[in-house]
């Protein structure tokens, strides 16, 4: 295929709105009730100047060009993109959960429970989900002073057994119900009510704290802060000047360390307390949820949302989503709509060869399948998918050709050489071979 038929391709989808709209309701109709839909949002850095979109903003790929942002909501449930759409990539997280709940809602969404990282976490943010009645998980600082004020108020509960995760026993988890005030900026007027548009009104919603510690993660936490400390020191001991520290440096050298200068000699020991106070809060995490109660059932799905991250990966290393390359903004959209369907059926792909390899070499009571020579072949198919990313896995089967010919005479059909386990994997995957 030529670019000039790839652009073809992707001014006509993009210039169409129909198909896509119709597509994402499909989607749509693939999601149970109740949901569990991870939400999360990506960079795309481009060369181009002619995309009204692309803005200098947080770039995640740190290349220092210019980006637009891409969000996209994935079913933890399903392991399939759901929808997405794209934004200035100037706008910043905080921003974006307001038209990302409306767009849900007009996706017939409404009933999902949202599973975000850490940049919606903001007062802002819990509020918007308040208001559109979702229910949400969502990673929260544990630096917050409301959530650290909760940590210091149950330090000694995170030492019994009964806090320990049934699946993580290195994790313990608690859970408090608070009820907390937020803010509600009016979008209209109300003169029967005497209000106006841009009033604040304050309500409240109860909402459920998850507190968590790892050891694990506090002691890496604690190497890392001895580390950083130590790299200060030596610094600043070598003689470099302390006004030509970054910002966040220079706050940890107030903070945790004591110079004293006599002559030319610098002398640089630590606030002993000061560093015992920090990492007195290594080790912890929080969620927030106004639904999920019990701390691990909500962990358990947040943990299940970092799957959209290798969704987010796919996309920029497998479908060609590290740059835009396109030059308008129709084009844009038919672009990153033909590589949503594709990472659509790498998905599906990839979902179904970890069901099949949950199968193989494994005996079921029939007797065929359960001959010696054909688990043995089960068992080297799962042996190469394990150690076969999916991305090598379809490429492997670039080579196998199935060529038909029909004539008066005769009409006939084969395929090129393949070896049993290519053509068990083949077969598992509905893939009907001429014999």
């Amino acid at each position: 295929m030529t670019e000039d038929v790839y652009h073809e391709l992707f001014s006509q989808v993009g210039r169409d709105e129909s198909p896509r709209q119709s597509f994402f309701a499909n989607r749509r109709a693939s999601v149970k009730n109740r949901a569990i839909l991870a939400y999360d949002s990506t960079t795309i850095s481009t060369y181009s100047e002619n995309q009204i979109e692309v803005r200098y903003g947080f770039n995640k790929d740190k290349d220092g060009l210019k980006t637009i942002k891409l969000l996209t909501l994935y079913s933890i449930e399903t392991r399939q993109p759901v929808a997405f759409t794209k934004q200035s990539g100037n706008i910043p997280d905080v921003i974006t959960i307001e038209n990302a709940l409306r767009r849900l809602s007009a996706l017939g969404l409404g009933d999902a429970e949202i599973v975000t990282d850490n940049g919606y976490f903001s007062e802002h943010d819990l509020a918007e989900l308040f208001l559109a009645r979702f229910d949400f998980i969502t990673l929260i600082k544990s630096s917050l002073k409301w959530v650290k004020a909760e940590i210091d108020s149950h330090l000694d509960d995170f030492g019994s057994v009964t806090t320990a995760c049934p699946f993580d026993a290195g994790t313990h988890g608690l859970t408090i119900q608070l009820t907390r005030d937020f803010i509600k900026v009016r979008k209209y007027d109300n003169k029967k009510l005497g209000v106006q548009k841009g009033d604040e009104e304050i309500f409240q919603r109860r909402v459920y704290l998850h507190l968590y510690f790892n050891s694990v993660k506090k002691a890496e936490e604690d190497v890392y802060f001895d580390n950083d400390m130590i790299e200060l020191r030596r610094n600043i001991e070598t003689g470099v000047n302390i006004d030509d520290l970054p910002k966040n440096a220079l706050k940890k050298v107030v903070k945790y360390l004591h110079i004293k200068r006599r002559g030319d000699d610098i002398h640089v020991t630590f606030n002993e307390d000061a560093c015992k106070e920090a990492k007195r809060h290594h080790g912890f995490f929080a969620l927030v949820s106004n639904h999920e109660k019990n701390p691990f059932d909500c962990l358990c799905k947040y943990r299940k949302r970092e799957t959209i991250e290798s969704f987010f990966q796919s996309m920029k290393s497998r479908a060609d989503g590290m740059r835009v390359r396109v030059w308008d903004t129709d084009t844009l959209r038919g672009r990153m709509f033909t590589q949503f369907v594709a990472l659509c059926y790498y998905e599906y792909l990839s979902e179904e060869i970890r069901h099949m390899k949950k199968q193989l070499g494994i005996k079921n009571g029939e007797p065929v399948h359960d001959e010696s020579a054909n688990l043995l072949i089960e068992k080297k198919l799962k042996s190469w998918l394990d150690n076969s990313p999916i991305y090598l896995v379809s490429r492997w089967f670039d080579t196998v050709d199935c060529v038909k010919i029909s004539s008066k005479l005769a009409s006939k059909r084969w395929t090129t050489e393949i070896t049993l386990r290519d053509r068990m994997f083949l077969k598992k995957m509905g893939v009907t071979l001429p014999s």
